[in-house]
C-alpha cells in the first residue's frame, strides 16, 4: 500500500506545476550567426544534463558561454497562476498570451533545419514577441527588410512594430490552452534568490521543450518527470554570447 501511495505521489508531482532552482551552463551557441547574433537553439548543461537544447526569448540581455548561473525553472502550466517569476513580468491579460505565442513559435523553431531561413525567422520572431522594438531596431541596423517582413508581415520593411501578418500575426491569431504546453518549461535567471527582470538579468531567459513519448511510454515519462521535478530537472538560454551576441 505504501508503494502505491509513493507512485501516486510521484505522478501527482509530475502533473503539478513545477518550479525549482537549477544550475545552468550555456555550452554552445551553435554555428548559425545571422545579422551579428547567434540564433536559437543553443545548448546547455542543466543540472548536470548536457546538450540540452534551449531557445532564448530575451533580446534585452546577454548570455556567456561556460559561465554557470542559477535558473528558476517552471512549467508553462504554472504561468496561468502567476507570472511574477518571469523575466517579462506579470502584465494582466498580456504577458501570458505573449509567453504562449513564444512557446508556439519555439516548438516550430526546433523543427527547422539548421542554417535555414526558417531557423533565422523563427528565432527572431520569438524575440520579437517579447521585445518587438529591440528586434526592429536591430534588423534596421542591418537593413534586413526580408526578416522584418517575415516576422511582422509583408510590407513592414522594418518601419514599425505593427503586426499585419507574418509569423507574429500567426501567433497572435491563435487561441491557446495552457495544456498544450505541458511539455514546455521556462528558465529565468536568479539574482540573490529572486528572478530578474528583462534588461537587468545577468543571463537571458530561455524556453525548453521536453519531448513527451507517446502511448505506453507516456506514463514512464510522467514518473521520470516527477522524479526530475522532485530532485532535479532540465534547462536552456539566449542573447549575446562571448564576443558575438546571441539574440
Amino acid at each position: 500500500m505504501k508503494r502505491l501511495l509513493l507512485w501516486a505521489g510521484v505522478v501527482a508531482i509530475s502533473l503539478a506545476p513545477c518550479a525549482i532552482a537549477q544550475n545552468v551552463t550555456l555550452t554552445s551557441a551553435g554555428n548559425n550567426v545571422y545579422d551579428g547574433v547567434y540564433v536559437s537553439p543553443y545548448y546547455a548543461t542543466v543540472n548536470g544534463a548536457a546538450n540540452t537544447p534551449i531557445v532564448c526569448d530575451d533580446f534585452a540581455d546577454n548570455s556567456y558561454l561556460n559561465s554557470g548561473w542559477n535558473g528558476y525553472v517552471q512549467s508553462f502550466s504554472s504561468l496561468a497562476g502567476s507570472l511574477s517569476n518571469t523575466a517579462w513580468g506579470p502584465v494582466p491579460g498580456v504577458t501570458l498570451k505573449m509567453y504562449e505565442e513564444a512557446a508556439w513559435l519555439t516548438m516550430t523553431l526546433l523543427q527547422q533545419p539548421v542554417g535555414t531561413s526558417g531557423q533565422v525567422n523563427y528565432s527572431y520572431a520569438v524575440w520579437a514577441v517579447m521585445d518587438p522594438g529591440g528586434v526592429i531596431s536591430w534588423l534596421q541596423k542591418y537593413g534586413d527588410i526580408a526578416t522584418c517582413n517575415a516576422i511582422f508581415g509583408a510590407g513592414n520593411n522594418c518601419l514599425s512594430t505593427n503586426v499585419t501578418g507574418g509569423l507574429l500575426g500567426g501567433g497572435q491569431s491563435n487561441t491557446y490552452t495552457i495544456g498544450e504546453f505541458s511539455n514546455v518549461f521556462l528558465i529565468t535567471p536568479e539574482v540573490n534568490g529572486a528572478t530578474c527582470k528583462a534588461g537587468g538579468c545577468p543571463e537571458q531567459e530561455f524556453i525548453e521543450v521536453v519531448g513527451v513519448p507517446e502511448g505506453g511510454a507516456a506514463f514512464a515519462y510522467l514518473v521520470l518527470a516527477g522524479f526530475c521535478c522532485f530532485g532535479a530537472m532540465f534547462l536552456r538560454s539566449r542573447r549575446r554570447i562571448t564576443t558575438i551576441p546571441t539574440a
